[in-house]
């Protein structure tokens, strides 16, 4: 897939590249400009509305939005099968060269995309983001490359509950079990690491309008409470390097590990096939 001479300059250096591989996180300068964010917030606004777009493959009704919310943190997967502007940025040949370049992988695959919004802070309901990994949820996946990007739809600050990086989190111990996105206890999930030795150094990611946060699989993140008076928005974009498969997976407990994938996907024999081009399309090819 070609990209044009001023997306080519967007890439990630040498040096950008070594440092997403020793801290486990990298952020670029703007992608997205103004008016392509303001396209992008108002399909946001028109999915909350159960305005939809019926999408090209069969997903079931469990995925598409309701209208009705409560006051807590919202996360729908695979929104953009149901808005034509959410997939369009969902399936950014922008995002997948970046995520190209940051994994060494020559190929990049969709995983899939969560639209996330974080009302402001109460005491009746908090707004944290656990500490996680995103591997820990993707147990399935032979791949420990994968790469996420997290586009914010603004500016985004400590102020607003900003993602947050455990600096060299990747390089630790395993640690994709412990942990809990949808847990407000920040602290208490803190106790839980297992750092190998290595201090915890936590750097919130500060974000003008426009940029992309990108982030290891293995990387744990997570997030404070948003204290402004107005939500914070944004679209996780999950991504797998060209070698990831599905394998299967058993918990200590003796549990099959699943992914929503596992039945969305198309089979490749007995088993889900993390490439089927309606749920995992390429985004990026050097090849």
């Amino acid at each position: 897939m070609i990209l044009t001479d001023a997306q080519q300059r967007l890439l990630p250096t040498d040096n950008e590249v070594d440092f997403y591989r020793e801290h486990g996180y990298y952020v670029s300068p703007v992608l997205f400009t103004e008016q392509e964010l303001s396209v992008i917030l108002d399909a946001s606004e028109r999915f909350y509305r159960s305005e939809v777009d019926e999408p090209a493959a069969t997903v079931p009704d469990r995925y598409r939005p309701t209208g009705k919310y409560g006051p807590g943190l919202r996360k729908h997967d695979q929104s953009s099968m149901f808005s034509k502007q959410l997939r369009m940025l969902a399936t950014s040949p922008l995002l997948g060269a970046i995520a190209s370049r940051l994994s060494g992988s020559p190929q990049i695959r969709l995983w899939h995309d969560q639209l996330l919004y974080k009302p402001t802070d109460s005491p009746e309901k908090q707004s944290n983001v656990g500490w996680h990994t995103d591997r820990g949820y993707w147990k399935t996946c032979t791949s420990q490359n994968m790469v996420t990007a997290w586009v914010p739809f603004h500016d985004c600050d400590e102020e607003m509950g900003t993602i947050t990086m455990v600096d060299g989190s990747h390089l630790w111990p395993d640690n994709t079990d412990g942990l809990n996105f949808f847990s407000n206890d920040l602290e208490g999930l803190e106790r839980n690491f297992i750092t190998g030795g290595k201090p915890v150094v936590k750097t919130p990611i500060n974000l003008l309008k426009g940029q992309v946060s990108f982030h290891h699989c293995l990387t744990i993140h997570g997030s404070g409470p948003n204290r402004r008076t107005e939500p914070r928005r944004s679209m996780a974009v999950h991504m797998q390097d060209q070698a990831n498969r599905y394998k299967e997976y058993r918990y200590p407990d003796g549990r099959l590990a699943r992914h929503d994938l596992d039945v969305l996907c198309r089979k490749l024999g007995d088993y889900p096939d993390y490439s089927d081009p309606d749920f995992c399309p390429v985004l990026y090819s050097s090849e």
